[in-house]
């Protein structure tokens, strides 16, 4: 059954934050300035082992692509990276290359970039087009994927166009980003299957905000590189020089279904930002900014972080989404520097390209070759296993999903991924 297009979902202004997601960010804030008073932090209930081989088991891999990356809702790009009609970006996720694309009417769709006549790539990079041309043999698509031209139809011979249209991904578009679920015949709608994370994260009202930077960061399997995502107790060393020793090596974890919100305690006064919940104090009032609300690190299952701060006053996120290769052991993260208004001078200019570049130099530099060498020494099989610590409560939840989407059948997973 071939999905519908999702509207894409109006101005965050227009359509605030609900009631019912207001109150369980107030719920968080409140459990970090409790535990904050108290001097305490919640820790996980015990230490959990996990086979290495799940970071190179061709098998687990297979698994992992099917059950997973062709079965929930994918971030795929932030909706302002295609904010215009014929706007479209073209990406590769595990194998599968993907064709995002805005039409006339501002519907996103996600396509299989593929000539349905013998599979060539209709697009590459990201661009503006009013209909996409196969370089191969000169066959014609439109926005929607529809087939509308065939070079020397009479020579080819009688098909039915509106048979041949490009594969059509089941897409929806919440809280600025867009989600899609790759697999054409899938009979879910991705936006019923968020658990509530996209309310949540509705408050930013990313759809109208500006991308800055991106690039594309390799690396090795997908749950390496996402896995330093999940934990902040490795910052204070492997980071020592670019976050500094001091940096606490503590994080809260919030879930959200299979979804997670990572936040650090509190830091030193002079590191605060605006929208940091430790320096207002208490919990806003609901005629106040939302933004201390919003604080902390958002992991969007099943490989996507939305990172927070301020650059030069201005609300900014760092989008980044790990997505697998073609083998086992290679994926890719992109990394999508956002702000909320584009920097109006020189000043916040040159602040927000110095960020760009740090963040590069962090991922690119510090936790990708850690990781290579993890991916290196799991290869040789002589690890066995390795382990989640009590202080690692977001790789334990990270982990443990991943098990329970791979074993749900489909009409138990729509079950599973509906509910917050």
């Amino acid at each position: 059954m071939q999905m519908t297009d999702i509207d894409r979902e109006v101005d965050a202004r227009e359509a605030p934050i609900s009631g019912a997601a207001r109150s369980t960010l107030e719920k968080h804030a409140a459990a970090l300035l409790r535990h904050t008073a108290d001097g305490t932090f919640p820790l996980a209930a015990g230490v959990m082992p996990l086979e290495a081989d799940h970071y190179t088991s061709a098998e687990r891999f297979a698994a992992e692509k099917r059950f997973v990356f062709q079965r929930v809702p994918l971030t795929l790009a932030a909706s302002c990276e295609i904010p215009e009609a014929g706007d479209y970006k073209t990406l590769e996720v595990a194998g599968i290359p993907v064709l995002l694309v805005r039409d006339r009417q501002g519907k996103a769709h996600v396509l299989l970039n593929a000539c349905t006549h013998r599979g060539a790539a209709v697009a590459s990079g990201c661009g503006t087009a009013a209909r996409f041309t196969c370089p191969y043999h000169g066959w014609t698509f439109s926005q929607d994927g529809a087939l509308i031209g065939i070079a020397s139809a009479d020579d080819f011979g009688r098909v039915y166009k509106a048979l041949l249209s490009m594969k059509r991904f089941p897409v929806a578009e919440r809280a600025g980003l867009i989600w899609a679920i790759l697999d054409p015949a899938s009979p879910h709608n991705p936006a019923k299957m968020l658990s509530g994370i996209d309310d949540l994260i509705s408050g930013f009202g990313l759809a109208d905000w500006s991308v800055i930077e991106s690039r594309i960061l390799t690396g090795p399997n997908w749950k390496l590189a996402f896995d330093a995502h999940l934990e902040f107790y490795h910052l204070p060393v492997l980071h020592r020089e670019t976050f500094g020793p001091q940096r606490s090596n503590r994080a809260f974890y919030f879930a959200q279904g299979p979804h997670q919100r990572v936040i650090a305690p509190q830091g030193p006064a002079s590191e605060r930002a605006p929208d940091d919940l430790y320096a207002f104090g208490r919990v806003p009032t609901r005629d106040e900014p939302l933004d201390p609300l919003l604080m902390g690190e958002w992991i969007l299952f099943p490989g996507t972080s939305i990172n927070t701060f301020y650059i030069a006053g201005i609300r900014c996120v760092l989008l980044s989404i790990v997505v697998p290769g073609a083998e086992v052991d290679t994926s890719t993260t992109t990394q999508t520097f956002l702000a909320e208004t584009p920097p109006q001078d020189d000043t916040a200019r040159s602040a927000m390209a110095d960020m760009t570049a740090f963040l590069a130099h962090v991922v690119g530099d510090e936790d990708m070759p850690t990781s290579a060498f993890q991916q290196q020494v799991m290869g040789t099989g002589l690890l066995g296993e390795v382990r989640f610590g009590r202080n690692e409560g977001g790789l334990q939840h990270f982990h443990m999903w991943l098990d329970r989407v791979i074993a749900a059948d489909d009409a138990a997973l729509m079950e599973l991924l509906c509910q917050p």
